[in-house]
């Protein structure tokens, strides 16, 4: 998955145990797309405060989903789901079945 994509996920996830300072620079930067330097000046904090800042909050959120794994289910079911209306589609109940029985196992 694209580094951004993954951010915007982990920040959609965890972002509430993020400080409300933290969060707001990643929001400004993959919400807004809003520079380094832009949020620094909005912020009121140096460029490589914001770097510094961001690169903590990510690796905060990194270890979030590593221990709780919230974005790999969603992204799991989702999948299955997709699979599964597919098959229903095209009529393979069979397979629909399977990928219904594949989300019930990722819930256990």
């Amino acid at each position: 998955m694209e580094p951004r994509v993954e951010t915007a996920y982990l920040l959609d996830f965890y972002g509430a145990l993020l400080t409300p300072r933290r969060r707001e620079m990643l929001r400004m930067r993959y919400e807004e797309d809003m520079s380094l330097s832009e949020i620094g000046a909005q912020m009121g904090v140096s460029r490589q405060a914001v770097s510094d800042g961001m690169a903590a909050a990510r690796k905060q959120l990194e270890e979030y989903e590593a221990k709780l794994g919230l974005v790999r289910r969603y992204l799991a079911i989702t999948q299955e789901a997709e699979a599964c209306l597919t098959a229903l589609d095209e009529g393979d109940i069979a397979a629909a079945r399977g990928r219904l029985a594949n989300i019930l196992q990722i819930e256990r």
